[in-house]
């Protein structure tokens, strides 16, 4: 399933920078934590939301929202 992790605001569940796109059937949810070793220094950031879109043709898209650490 394609997948999107966007960086969101802290103060309010607002899509920011992307951060990541990626195909996954991996189940994120709420509180998991994640790090991103590619950035210039390490990020680590917390899932606050997954969003799931899903479209006529049955295609599934989800979007992640996490806060930076």
């Amino acid at each position: 399933m394609k997948t999107e992790i966007w960086e969101s605001d802290p103060f309010t569940p607002k899509k920011g920078k992307l951060l990541a796109t990626l195909q996954s059937e991996y189940r994120f949810q709420k509180g998991d934590e994640m790090f991103f070793d590619d950035a210039p220094e390490r990020l680590k950031v917390r899932i606050i939301d997954v969003r799931l879109h899903i479209k006529g043709d049955g295609a599934i898209q989800r979007e992640i929202l996490a806060l930076k650490l």
